[in-house]
């Protein structure tokens, strides 16, 4: 529901006392008829991925699904389209599951993609596949008997592995195992699919569960992931890498007979973010070989050639920013791409001549495509994306290519890219082009201390006159290695466009930390949060206000993760801002380091806690509670392991036991990334009304 007044508490008990008339109830207007957005508009909206260009080029494949920036929706939809944009999108593969993941052979005669549809062969049905003995568990090793046909142990739908010719019709599923696979990829003749499933219960494991022994304990390593080859022709699946190590990605070789694989020591997210590593991995004896790149973010992809793996490696020391590399195979050495680029390089992809590389690069606030020669490292611009891209691909020939692709005044689409022409060939969510919207532009300015140049996005008010001083929200973003785009900007963590409908200006700053200027400026808010990376949006502020944008008395500021610290920091360091939402923030970090499933992440800022107790003490405004004025709104999952939910419960706790303005919303079952709808749209609705009545 929308409404044209929103009533602070002060004006409501005068109104109950007869001190005020009791206003008109206004008539809501909807987003299509020219009204402000409302969260419920926001959750009809639909997002894209897994964009998969065929092999001839013709036609792309993608994923959609209800809920945007959302992971693991109830229901996952592939569409296609023709890549010339000559037909609608239309949905390809149906049925009352979870489609995703469409891969298309090498032949370009079908598609391979997961599903947690009903499986017939689930339950002990005959498959027509052979479950061979476990090839990485040595010579004389007992053989694993588990049938790859055992339903899920929960009793719920498991993710399969499902095939559907190119021209539609019935799809055929090709695994049923006890638990989800993870990924999978063709091997290039398209007579084998490699895939990724975690090892299932033990019957040991099962009776202690059903007995209630399920206590857990800490950083044990169980049920790792493991790389499995199913034979298409002899119908005959094995299980291949070993059981010591967890498998995240893999490619074959051009000519079938190697693997490079992604894979980790152990099962833990925080082992996965940082130390996983790239090998070779030999499917005949499912031994895994050196490493060839450490601390790998993307990847393997190999060359076409067959002479290199490509991936995408976290920069050390700190775990701070991303570095393309190359391993070349036959002199045995690693390459850096383009270090001192300065933007974040993403979506690495070979050319099919493999003496270049084609990427996202992220600049700013904005994407681009580019090309990066592997000899010499120089990049070279493609095209320029007016918004945020997320995946790329292309034709075997490289001759087409396409992008998912969200622009200021749409949610992300499909759009080809054709030399520097660049264009939309799908309109997921055509309602949006009936909302009047507010304005998105790129902003910068400069820190007031040391001259930094600072990138953000602005969005203003649909029809809003320039020079007239509105209500002004920041919102900081998650990271601090992360960063806002000057594309669509609605989610259930994204508020802008909401916000600027009800005719607020939003500032979304990249200060120092963030993305889009080179690592030097993402690593320069080591141990140093809430120092010039605040000054850097206090300037920001500062810029806006002089614009006459900003009303000075109407400042609110908000936001998730460490956008959430940033607005904690705000309101323990003055009273410049009028209301607050801290979502998801670390306020305790010395608490933090020490809790956090990714403690890599707080070491690679401050160092190892033990050693750095004063700098985490220094950057925790749980200590500045008495300095607090501003009504505050805490938000956060319970079952945030990420920034453990006692970290919001300390801030608010602390706020009331000194008499301070503040609530707290705590949601059942969530993570640090919210995924249920109704808690979705339940944040925007509390963010909204906060704002609403605070400022």
């Amino acid at each position: 529901m929308r409404y044209r007044k929103t009533w602070t508490l002060p004006a409501l008990a005068l109104v109950l006392a007869g001190a005020a008339p009791l206003p008109q109830t206004a008539t809501p207007v909807a987003a299509d008829k020219g009204g402000p957005i409302a969260p419920a508009d926001i959750m009809r909206l639909h997002d894209m991925r897994d964009v998969e260009m065929s092999p001839d080029g013709r036609t792309i494949l993608f994923t959609v699904q209800p809920q945007m920036a959302t992971f693991g929706p109830d229901q996952r939809m592939i569409w296609s389209v023709p890549t010339d944009g000559s037909a609608p999108a239309r949905r390809f593969v149906t049925s009352a599951g979870a489609d995703d993941t469409p891969r298309w052979s090498p032949d370009g005669r079908s598609i391979a993609f997961l599903s947690n549809r009903k499986n017939p062969l689930s339950g002990g049905a005959d498959t027509g596949f052979e479950f061979k003995p476990d090839i990485s568990a040595g010579p004389g090793a007992p053989v694993d008997a588990t049938p790859p046909t055992a339903p899920a142990a929960s009793g719920e739908p498991s993710r399969q592995l499902w095939v559907i010719a190119r021209d539609g019709g019935e799809a055929t599923p090709l695994t049923a195992l006890p638990g989800d696979i993870a990924d999978f990829a063709w091997s290039p003749d398209g007579t084998k699919i490699a895939f990724l499933s975690a090892d299932p219960d033990t019957p040991a494991e099962k009776a202690d569960r059903a007995a209630k022994r399920d206590w857990v304990e800490m950083d044990k390593t169980r049920h790792v992931t493991r790389l499995w080859i199913l034979d298409l022709a002899a119908h005959a699946a094995r299980r291949v890498s070993p059981a010591n190590v967890s498998v995240s990605s893999m490619a074959w070789s051009p000519d079938g007979k190697r693997m490079a694989v992604r894979v980790t020591d152990s099962t833990g997210i925080n082992e996965y973010f940082y130390h996983s590593r790239i090998a070779l991995l030999d499917p005949a004896s499912g031994t895994v070989g050196k490493t060839l790149i450490e601390h790998a973010a993307e990847g393997p992809l190999w060359s076409p050639d067959g002479t290199a793996i490509l991936g995408s490696e976290i920069r050390t020391p700190g775990f701070i920013g991303v570095g393309a590399r190359v391993y070349d195979l036959t002199t045995g050495t690693l390459s850096a791409l383009a270090d001192d680029h300065p933007g974040l390089l993403t979506q690495v992809r070979w050319a099919p001549d493999s003496r270049s590389v084609v990427a996202l690069s992220f600049e700013q606030t904005r994407s681009k495509l580019v090309r990066i020669a592997r000899a010499t490292g120089r990049v070279t611009p493609l095209a320029q994306l007016d918004g945020e891209a997320s995946d790329v691909t292309s034709s075997r020939d490289g001759r087409h290519l396409a992008v998912s692709l969200s622009s200021p005044d749409r949610p992300a689409d499909v759009w080809t890219v054709d030399g520097a022409r660049v264009r939309p060939i799908t309109t997921i969510n055509p309602q949006v082009a009936t909302w009047k919207l507010g304005q998105v532009r790129q902003i910068s300015w400069t820190n007031s201390r040391d001259g930094q140049a600072i990138h953000g996005v602005l969005v203003t008010p649909p029809g809003y006159v320039p020079g007239t001083p509105i209500k002004t929200v920041v919102q900081g973003h998650g990271g601090p290695e992360w960063a806002w785009w000057s594309g669509w900007l609605g989610s259930w963590h994204e508020w802008a466009q909401m916000l600027a409908t009800h005719g607020y200006a939003v500032l979304l700053p990249n200060p120092r930390g963030s993305d889009g200027q080179g690592t030097a400026f993402a690593r320069a808010v080591g141990n140093d949060w809430g120092g010039m990376d605040y000054q850097d949006v206090l300037d920001g502020v500062d810029m806006l206000v002089a614009q006459k944008i900003a009303d000075p008395a109407r400042l609110g500021i908000g936001g998730w993760s460490y956008g959430g610290f940033l607005s904690a920091w705000a309101v323990t360091h003055g009273d410049r801002f009028k209301a607050a939402v801290v979502g998801a923030g670390p306020t305790d970090m010395t608490a933090m380091a020490r809790i956090t499933d990714t403690p890599d992440f707080t070491t690679g800022y401050f160092g190892e806690p033990s050693a750095h107790l004063a700098d985490l003490d220094r950057v925790s405004s749980i200590r500045l509670l008495d300095k607090v004025h501003t009504p505050v709104l805490v938000l956060h999952g319970e079952q945030d392991t990420r920034v453990p939910v006692t970290l919001g419960l300390e801030f608010y706790r602390g706020l009331k036991l000194l008499g301070k303005p503040a609530e707290m919303v705590r949601y059942p079952r969530e993570p640090h990334w919210f995924h249920e709808p109704e808690h979705q749209a339940d944040i925007q609705r509390r963010v909204l009304a906060w704002f609403d009545a605070h400022l």
